[in-house]
Parts: structure tokens; C-alpha cells; sequence
């Protein structure tokens, strides 16, 4: 007798089928899982490594080198350095791109920073890396004075005073720029009688020519994008004893009080300085925008002096005159000069020049 087939034999391979489609769902949302978790892992080492770059690269503008003469080291083209950062390294490349004719005017170049990110417990190897780039101007803060005292709104004696003038760098021996001029003034002021005056350095040692407004401009400080906002100060007061050599800037007139006091850096007073007590020495530079008046008992300043330079503006400046004094000692100190624009040197990032997808250069 023949029998019809039921469905009796079709459950198991039913059964085998439905638990190998779920196997195979199962083994795919595990896969996208561990995907979607390596996508998280690199993303995150991809952002160390642009930490890591970007922190190299601030590291590197921000050191400056110096000689033994306080003179910035300018990184030399293709200099490279390598920076450990918590987390990975950075590699650093600079390269110049704009050399000028003189080399003491600012040259332009791009500091290329690769960073790579560093999992000990994944070994050595870099698990990310990221190159940034920024476009920078080296400064070398170098600034040669017409004078040991430049006195653009001119300069006459009245009376009395020990007066000493040097244009002959005091640097230490193997430091020394060439000597500058004592005194530089406008045409038509002499402080007289010079036979009382100390003075040495180029000849001739008072060199007296062109306006008010030239000699200013003579001196290569702008003026205007000085204290203009173009110079973030340290301070916007007059800070004494400070041998860090801080940037001050003062706005407007400004009474300095000495009692056997000490300054050092750069002192900018916008208006006119008023010197007062009984001694002040100071090491560095002292650029002032109206007149000095020398009204303490003893002056002595190791860098060198500006006054007038609101000449530059079209303000007409009184002149400066040297009264009943005891002493005034202005003597070119280089040394002191770079130590006062020591902050000034090195890089200045360009605006606007910052690359992060720099690959290659």
C-alpha cells in the first residue's frame, strides 16, 4: 500500500536554518560593534596626534636660543627637532621661505609640525598622526640706535652738571657693536660748552643735522605701531628692580621717584618723563615720546635713550634741557640692548597662517 508523504521531516532543517540566520545576524552586529568601536579608537588617536602636533609646534616658536652674547640663534633652514609630548611626540621641521638681503630684517618661515600618537600597551608604533604648519616671521629684535642719547626735539644745556656721553659700546670684550655716536640732535641745538663734556664713540661724537621730525624717523622705531597696540607690554606702569627685563608702557606722562633705585628692560612713556629723588640707574632702553627732565641728583643709563619721538607724529615737542644737575651718564651698552628685547625675540606667528592638513612639504 503506498503511503502519502507528511510534513513531518521539514522541522529540522527548518530549525537548522532559522538558527544559522540568527548565528550570522548575531556575527554581523558583533562585527559592526568592534567596528564602530575601532572607528571611536582611531578618531580619538587621530585628535591626540593634532594635540600632539599643535603642542610641538607652540613649543618650538616659543624657545628662542641665545648665544653667549645675548644674541637670539636664528633656526637655520631645514632645522629639525624632535619634542616629547605626553601621549606621543612631535616632529618639528622649519624651513625658511623669504631670505632677506640684510640678514638682520625678519625672515619668513613655515614650521611644519608632525605629531604621533603613542599607546604603550599597543607597542611603539604610532596608532595616529597629524601634520599642522604655521606660517611665521623671525624677529631678531636687533635695533642699532642713531645715538647713545637721541634727542629729536633737541637738546640745550642752562647750567651746571656733570655730563658724560658715550657712543663706544660698553659691552663686554667680544660682545661689542660698533661704536655710535654720543649725542644725536637736530640741526640747530648745541648744548654747550662741550669742553665739559665727556664723550667718545664714532665721530663725530654730537652729530646735528635735519629736523626734528627726520632725526626721529632716524631712529628706526615706529612709533605709532608702538604704542599703537602694534607692543603688548608686560606692565602699564613703571616697574623698578625687576631683572627679568620686563616691556613697560606708559601712557601719557610719567614721574619716576628714585632712591638709589634699579631698573632694567624697556621703559616706553608715550608723554613726557619727569626723573626726580637722588639716583637712577637703569640698563636698557628708555624711549620717550615727549621730553626728559633730568631732576634727580645722579642719571646713569647702560643702553640707550630716545626723546621726541612724538616728532614722528607731527606733535611738536618742547626741548629738552639739561639744568643744574649732578651727573648725567649715558652710556650705548649693547648687551643691556638685547636684554631688554630679549622677550621680542624669535618667531611671530603670521595671522591667519595656520595649516591643519598640511601633508607634505
Amino acid at each position: 500500500m503506498r503511503h502519502i508523504l507528511g510534513d513531518d521531516g521539514i522541522a529540522l532543517p527548518t530549525t537548522i536554518f532559522v538558527v544559522t540566520l540568527v548565528t550570522i545576524m548575531i556575527s554581523a552586529l558583533f562585527v559592526r560593534v568592534q567596528a564602530d568601536r575601532r572607528i571611536g579608537e582611531s578618531s580619538g588617536h587621530n585628535v591626540d596626534a593634532l594635540t600632539i602636533a599643535q603642542s610641538g609646534l607652540e613649543a618650538y616658536i616659543g624657545t628662542v636660543a641665545f648665544d653667549a652674547c645675548d644674541r637670539p640663534l636664528r633656526p637655520p633652514d631645514g632645522d629639525s627637532v624632535r619634542i616629547n609630548i605626553t601621549g606621543g611626540y612631535a616632529d618639528v621641521v622649519a624651513h625658511v621661505l623669504r631670505r632677506p638681503v640684510d640678514s638682520l630684517d625678519t625672515w619668513m618661515y613655515v614650521v611644519r609640525s608632525t605629531g604621533r600618537s603613542i599607546v604603550p600597551t599597543l607597542g611603539s608604533d604610532p596608532q595616529a598622526q597629524r601634520t599642522v604648519a604655521q606660517f611665521a616671521e623671525w624677529q631678531s629684535s636687533t635695533v642699532t640706535p642713531p645715538a647713545a642719547f637721541t634727542a629729536a626735539n633737541g637738546l640745550l644745556r642752562t647750567s651746571g652738571g656733570n655730563l658724560e656721553f658715550r657712543g663706544q659700546d660698553q659691552a663686554p670684550a667680544g660682545c661689542e657693536e660698533p661704536n655710535i655716536n654720543a649725542l644725536r640732535l637736530p640741526a640747530g641745538t648745541d648744548p654747550t660748552p662741550r669742553s665739559d663734556f665727556v664723550m667718545d664713540g664714532a665721530i663725530p661724537y654730537i652729530e646735528q643735522s635735519d629736523s626734528k621730525s627726520q632725526v626721529a624717523l632716524e631712529t628706526g622705531i615706529d612709533w605709532s605701531l608702538t604704542i599703537g597696540g602694534g607692543l603688548v607690554p608686560d606692565t602699564n606702569a613703571i616697574v623698578l628692580w625687576d631683572m627679568s627685563y620686563p616691556v613697560m608702557l606708559v601712557s601719557g606722562n610719567a614721574i619716576l621717584t628714585t632712591s638709589n633705585s634699579q631698573g632694567f628692560g624697556t621703559l616706553i612713556v608715550t608723554g613726557d618723563l619727569d626723573i626726580q629723588g637722588d639716583r637712577l640707574d637703569w640698563s636698557g632702553i628708555v624711549l620717550v615720546g615727549g621730553r626728559i627732565a633730568f631732576d634727580a641728583d645722579w642719571h646713569e643709563f647702560d643702553g640707550f635713550v630716545i626723546s621726541g619721538l612724538n616728532e614722528q607724529l607731527g606733535t611738536s615737542v618742547p626741548m629738552g634741557e639739561i639744568g643744574t644737575v649732578s651727573e648725567i651718564d649715558i652710556d650705548y651698552n649693547s648687551r643691556y640692548v638685547r636684554l631688554a628685547l630679549q622677550s621680542l625675540a624669535g618667531f611671530a606667528p603670521v595671522p591667519n597662517a595656520w595649516i591643519d592638513n598640511w601633508a607634505t612639504y
